[in-house]
């Protein structure tokens, strides 16, 4: 299977999603990912456990889906960072490795001496990406961040939801997700830099940034405009009519707008024929943006005939439309199973269960199984033993409680 970051060494030092995530995108694309984790508790996400979320009675209770989502496929080492023979090993580390990715608050490294103008006088060839809450500079960069402060400080939880409900946050960690993918996506074209100039760069990417940057069209709205729009609602923030969900006899059926050419198909498949020349219900904009009637007719017609009955017909006409699923459903379709979306994992303890793989192919090759997630401190030895150190090394290394 091609890998085009094979080769390329990362050593992580991070926590939880943005960091974690980010080199595991490197980790997907070949790069050979070693994770740093405190000696005595790990990365903390492996003390997520389902248990937590599900009960002590459900199945795989003490296993991690949160660490195992993060990690899958990258090597653990331990070490105690305020012992100089850790810092020591994370230095010899970084003479040969090609990017350090943390997404640790900035300064945390620098008082530890791993900050980017020691490193780069280590490596000057190392890309040393910053995971970031609030940015590189300004007055919140001291602030500490997850990933709801995010998506409430970018506008996002103000725009989620019905007019009349609180603020929502999106039912995942958007912010941190997408602020490693940025994080990723800079180390990338620092890699491709390095390979024009020889020189490393440093990189730092927000969860905050990225929130913004996602929603340029709506902010540029009020900036060009003066006005604020209103909630999403069932929709999008600009869009309300044949957006979104409509409840069915079983479900709920979600469309992406009607346009001129599909509305007479979409008329005669849900028996509005009559509607088709009402300028209140034909006009595209009043349809798609301003289609409140049109709403309510649909949430009385839809519910007479099944998600599956519907989308025949919908899909066949060439109408943007799709079942609204949940995971359940996602784990048993072939879609997402062929392209590599689900991959399966053979974990020690949970057996074969599948995971989410990577979205981006190369060549359209997909990998046929997910790599496992390290136990806490798995390859210490070994990466040890690669940076050069003897078996009488490691093991003072292991009496002073560095590793």
């Amino acid at each position: 299977m091609s890998k085009p970051l094979e080769g390329i060494k990362v050593v992580e030092i991070a926590q939880e999603i943005q960091g974690p995530f980010a080199s595991l995108v490197l980790a997907d694309m070949g790069a050979d990912v070693v994770k740093v984790e405190n000696k005595d508790t790990g990365d903390l996400s492996r003390w997520m456990l389902a248990a937590l979320i599900g009960g002590l009675n459900v199945k795989n209770a003490m296993l991690s889906h949160y660490f195992i989502a993060m990690n899958r496929g990258k090597r653990s080492v331990t070490a105690d960072l305020k012992k100089p023979g850790a810092i020591e090993m994370i230095r010899r580390m970084l003479k040969s490795y090609d990017v350090l990715v943390t997404n640790y608050r900035p300064g945390v490294l620098d008082r530890l001496g791993l900050g980017y103008d020691e490193v780069r006088k280590i490596n000057p060839r190392i890309v040393y990406a910053q995971g970031s809450s609030w940015g590189p500079k300004g007055p919140w960069v001291a602030r500490p961040s997850r990933d709801t402060l995010a998506q409430a400080a970018s506008g996002v939880m103000a725009k989620t939801g019905m007019p009349a409900d609180p603020p929502l946050p999106a039912g995942m960690f958007i912010a941190d997700h997408s602020g490693a993918l940025s994080l990723a996506s800079g180390v990338l074209a620092a890699l491709f830099a390095r390979e024009r100039s020889g020189a490393g760069q440093k990189v730092d990417a927000s969860i905050y940034g990225t929130m913004i940057a996602m929603q340029g069209m709506e902010i540029n709205y009020t900036s060009i405009t003066g006005l604020e729009p209103e909630r999403a609602g069932r929709g999008h923030q600009f869009l309300h009519g044949i957006w979104g969900a409509f409840p069915t006899s079983d479900g709920h059926v979600c469309i992406a707008g009607v346009d001129e050419q599909r509305w007479p198909s979409f008329c005669r498949i849900v028996g509005i024929q009559h509607l088709e020349k009402d300028p209140e219900y034909s006009d595209n904009v009043i349809r798609n943006f301003h289609g409140d009637k049109i709403q309510k007719v649909l949430d009385e017609i839809f519910p007479t005939r099944t998600t599956a009955e519907w989308l025949k017909e919908l899909i066949a006409a060439d109408i943007l439309a799709t079942e609204v699923v949940d995971y359940r459903a996602i784990l048993k379709n072939e879609q997402a199973r062929v392209n590599g979306y689900l991959l399966e994992l053979d974990h020690p303890v949970a057996g074969k269960v599948l995971v989410p793989g990577a979205p981006v192919t190369i060549n359209g090759e997909v990998a046929a199984a997910a790599e496992p997630a390290p136990e806490l401190g798995q390859h210490t030895e070994e990466v040890l033993l690669e940076l050069g150190y003897t078996w009488e090394e490691i093991g003072a290394l292991r009496d002073s409680g560095a590793v």
